[in-house]
């Protein structure tokens, strides 16, 4: 038995790490039902429960290393960034240990150099190296001409539940919501350039369908980096009436019980995104673009519509859905047996228990 685990992250609860932060809580709490002692050293958020290491990146591997020293754990799971792979390394040098490292982001260019090197050392140091998605780690392969060891895919998961229907009635009187609306949503696509892109193809879809269905409300959840920027588009198109943006919300499964159709507009994904897990087991019908690792969930036509990032073949496809319930809800159905075969955390956390003891 494993009696010491600790995972060093940027972002852990209370913080703004969006999917990583919701990946790793869920992961931690799996793992503790199943008897691991799991210790969290972060920069970001906030819990008193674990060590918040908060200071600038460049000093942070430093101080969290100290603080593993006092830890003495048997493995050590860092998340992404070099910085929280470095104290990891020093450690297993130094002391021993079983080191494991997971991707999460779509990486965006390729490194400088210098840095791409040493980065490449840390990652040879890792016992195994673990993606979100295969789609994620080709195009880390591909974009950052990065080379692994050991490696295994590790998606997230999703716990389904039932939403109180006071909770709901809160939500639409709040943002006067009503009954008649037919509403697509997309979680989070305001914090990332490339989610925001795609929350604006979805817009121009909105603009093609509002005259056929005046009915029509789109829903934006989360106050990202680029909720202003979609607020002004949303105006410069005149469809504000047609858009709601609601600012971040505290539970993500209360605007997706009352949506039509579940939009996960993107042109770009790390891993398996949690939003569209999340809609999958509220048993809805799902219009996602093919691109990181949607498609590993999503098979096109059976739970659910894969379409490239194009106004028009968007537009038609959610036209398509709102005038065939019955296939809308085969779909539905579907995608909920898909999670619940595929993507729990307790399947997630079983398949690092198999890392962690190698």
């Amino acid at each position: 038995m494993i009696n010491s685990l600790v995972i060093i992250t940027n972002y852990w609860k209370n913080s703004p790490g969006g999917g990583i932060k919701t990946y790793l809580v869920n992961l931690v709490d799996s793992l503790k039902m199943k008897d691991f002692d799991v210790r969290v050293i972060f920069r970001e958020g906030n819990d008193p429960e674990n060590c918040q290491v908060k200071i600038s990146r460049f000093l942070f591997p430093m101080k969290a290393f100290l603080v593993l020293i006092k830890m003495k754990p048997e493995v050590i799971h860092s998340q992404g960034s070099w910085y929280s792979l470095l104290p990891g390394v020093v450690y297993k040098k130094i002391y021993g240990c079983r080191l494991v490292s997971t991707f999460h982001t779509e990486p965006i260019k390729n490194l400088p150099i210098i840095f791409k090197a040493f980065f490449q050392y840390l990652l040879f140091q890792c016992d195994c190296v673990t993606f979100v998605s295969k789609g994620l780690k080709n195009k880390i392969i591909k974009i950052r001409g990065l080379r692994f060891g050991e490696t295994a895919i590790t998606y997230a998961g999703v716990k389904s539940r039932e939403v109180p229907e006071n909770d709901i009635k809160k939500f639409c009187v709040k943002f006067n919501i009503k009954r008649e609306f037919k509403i697509l949503l997309g979680l989070g696509l305001t914090a990332l350039k490339y989610k925001a892109e795609g929350a604006k193809i979805l817009m121009r879809a909105v603009v093609k369908l509002k005259d056929k269905y005046p009915n029509i409300l789109l829903i934006l959840t989360r106050e990202g980096f680029y909720s202003s920027d979609l607020r002004e588009f949303a105006k410069d198109n005149r469809i504000s009436d047609y858009v709601l943006f609601t600012g971040d919300v505290s539970d993500p499964f209360v605007p997706l019980s009352i949506c039509d159709i579940y939009t996960h507009i993107t042109l770009g994904e790390g891993g398996v995104s949690i939003a569209l897990l999340e809609a999958m087991s509220m048993v809805k019908p799902i219009i996602a673009t093919r691109v990181g690792g949607i498609p590993e969930a999503i098979k096109n036509g059976k739970n659910g519509i894969l379409v490239e990032p194009n106004v028009d073949k968007i537009a038609e496809k959610i036209k398509y859905l709102l005038e065939n319930k019955q296939l809308a809800e085969e779909l539905g159905r579907n995608a909920k047996k898909t999670v619940e075969d595929y993507f729990t955390w307790d399947r997630s956390a079983q398949r690092f228990i198999q890392i962690y003891y190698g």
